[in-house]
């Protein structure tokens, strides 16, 4: 079934022959957001293999490439961007030069190494001025050049393209001229690309995320970088331009200390432009519209608020510095006791993977110069993602407008903390909703859990004090085992239980009422007894919310399931709400 993305796309596609993709009146360019030239000798093998494997009538499919037309003047070739298809183009490349060599050194009676020059590796406008037919990055350009023209003397060692090129004109090293034209020709004629152009980098970038994925995220930042880097170019007079320099140096730091520690690169960028006060961007940002709404406002929306790339760029950096503070919880704005208890607030909200929330975390650290009214918003946070995660509601959109809305509108009020509370209280799940779902959903063993469990410990039973402990190195403590009616181990529980193995684990064994929080050597002890024994076990445990599982129940079944679920739903219910 065609896929509606692409058809809605304004693009050309075509499969063509290597000889018909680099026939065309057209030079390829590899801009400088894409990485440097990656290919190894397990791909070379690969790609040497696929080639002497081709049957005298058969063809052998390479893969696409996905390209951005950049029509030029009359008199001009037209610049094709690659967005995808480097490697494959580059590897090519890197063996007709290899061929070029061979035909040389063979003495190239028909001159077909001319030919090669002429046909695949240059390009000759109406000016007659030649032009390379392929352009590589600034990290492998001069190299790139310097073997087209022969000067591989002139490349390091570890050159990526120089390792590539010699693995070519080894393979070729005892080909006489008939073998070299069997190669060239299979190559030439038939090894197919599938072509793909489209009009704009918005169109490319949305083909290569439905085409592959692999890296989606990743290729976004890069055509960031792509766009940004053009429209300062073009700004501030060609890349020598101190303001050219700063973006370009900026850029690098948030790739090199953020993009790259990240799982989610374009997390970040989504969540500084939602956080902004300008250029305001009151709806959502997703992925898909990442590339579109960083590209207008770079090259728009900055003008007209009066600021400059550069000022943008340098708040990003600022900015990415305390996003990092959050997502490790490391955040040294306030000082001493303070900034301990900002960082728990937020590791609270990490542990329930509150990322959407970053949004309004950002922004609130840049309005509230005092702690005590971020301390006040994280709270509500916690109390409204709790609800929404346990509530199972949808994620992703919904969250992100609610948090970009809230940047957009919220600090404008007099009282913004307020205006806060009010939207998520009525965007969360009520107080009947959230205690029917805490009371009868399953918990997973994971760091929300944890948390929920940890909170309840510390706001409800052991309000007076209690045990200093790291939440992440204490246990889930199963009270039935989670097999108590698969192991034979467990055969005292399978009477007690009295139900079947699935109703067990679909409805009883994750329930809120059926986990406490354990030390992990107790854990071990009690983790195969019945009940009576694990009573015992509960007894060593300084958590109160264990202690008091062993004080209020001498038998435990699916009815105390249920209850002491209920129970601790009531308890939820008065510690995560909005007063």
């Amino acid at each position: 079934m065609p896929n509606k993305l692409i058809m809605s796309m304004e693009i050309d596609a075509s499969e063509s022959t290597v000889q018909n993709a680099f026939s065309d009146k057209s030079t390829y360019t590899v801009p400088d957001y894409q990485r440097p030239y990656s290919w190894k000798k397990e791909q070379w093998i690969d790609f040497w293999t696929d080639l002497n494997s081709i049957g005298e009538n058969d063809t052998h499919f390479l893969g696409s490439i996905v390209l951005i037309k950049n029509e030029t003047g009359f008199s001009r070739l037209n610049k094709l961007e690659v967005v995808d298809g480097q490697q494959r183009l580059t590897t090519i490349s890197l063996l007709l030069c290899a061929m070029r060599s061979r035909y040389k050194e063979t003495g190239d009676a028909n001159g077909i190494g001319e030919l090669i020059d002429t046909e695949y590796l240059y390009e000759r406008d109406d000016r007659n001025e030649k032009h390379s037919k392929l352009s590589l990055s600034q990290y492998d350009g001069q190299d790139y050049e310097n073997i087209l023209e022969g000067r591989e003397n002139a490349i390091d060692n570890d050159s990526r393209l120089l390792a590539g090129l010699e693995f070519f004109e080894d393979k070729l090293s005892d080909c006489g001229t008939k073998e070299l034209d069997e190669l060239r020709r299979k190559l030439s004629n038939q090894m197919t690309i599938v072509v793909v152009q489209c009009n704009d980098a918005g169109s490319a970038f949305r083909l290569f995320e439905t085409l592959n994925n692999r890296g989606m995220e990743l290729s976004a930042v890069d055509l960031m970088k792509n766009a940004l880097l053009q429209t300062a170019t073009e700004k501030y007079g060609g890349s020598t331009s101190s303001e050219y320099i700063n973006i370009r140096e900026q850029w690098e730091y948030l790739l090199e200390n953020v993009v790259h520690e990240l799982n989610h690169p374009n997390r970040f960028f989504r969540h500084f432009i939602m956080s902004r006060a300008k250029p305001d961007v009151p709806s959502n940002v997703s992925s898909r519209k990442l590339y579109d709404t960083f590209s207008s406002i770079i090259r728009s929306d900055l003008e007209k608020e009066g600021i400059e790339i550069y000022e943008y760029i340098d708040e990003m950096v600022d900015v990415s510095d305390v996003y990092m503070g959050i997502i490790n919880s490391s955040i040294d704005i306030y000082g001493g006791k303070q900034s301990k208890k900002v960082n728990s607030r937020i590791r609270n909200l990490n542990d329930i993977q509150s990322s959407h929330s970053r949004t309004l975390i950002l922004r609130s650290i840049e309005e509230f110069d005092d702690s005590t009214e971020l301390l006040d918003v994280l709270k509500l946070l916690e109390s409204f993602m709790t609800r929404w995660r346990v509530g199972d509601l949808t994620t992703g959109a919904s969250l992100d407008r609610i948090f970009s809305d809230l940047c957009s509108t919220a600090f404008e009020e007099a009282e913004p903390v307020e205006k806060i509370r009010d939207r998520l209280k009525d965007e969360a799940p009520t107080d009947d909703e959230f205690r029917a779902k805490f009371s009868s959903s399953a918990f997973k063993q994971n760091s929300m859990t944890r948390y929920i469990l940890d909170t309840i410990e510390r706001e409800h039973y052991s309000t007076g004090g209690g045990k200093t402990y790291d939440r992440a190195s204490v246990d889930i403590e199963h009270i039935a085992p989670q097999s108590a009616l698969s192991a034979d181990k467990y055969e005292t529980w399978k009477s007690v239980l009295n139900i079947s193995k699935a109703e067990y684990e679909n409805q009883y064994r994750n329930r809120i009422g059926n986990l406490t929080l354990l030390e992990e050597s107790l854990n071990e002890k009690a983790s195969a007894n019945p009940f009576q024994q694990k009573r015992d076990q509960y007894k060593l445990s300084d958590f109160q919310m264990t202690a008091n599982v062993r004080s209020n129940y001498t038998k435990w079944n699916t009815d105390t399931i249920e209850t002491r679920s209920e129970e601790l739903a009531d308890i939820a219910v008065d510690i995560w709400d909005f007063s």
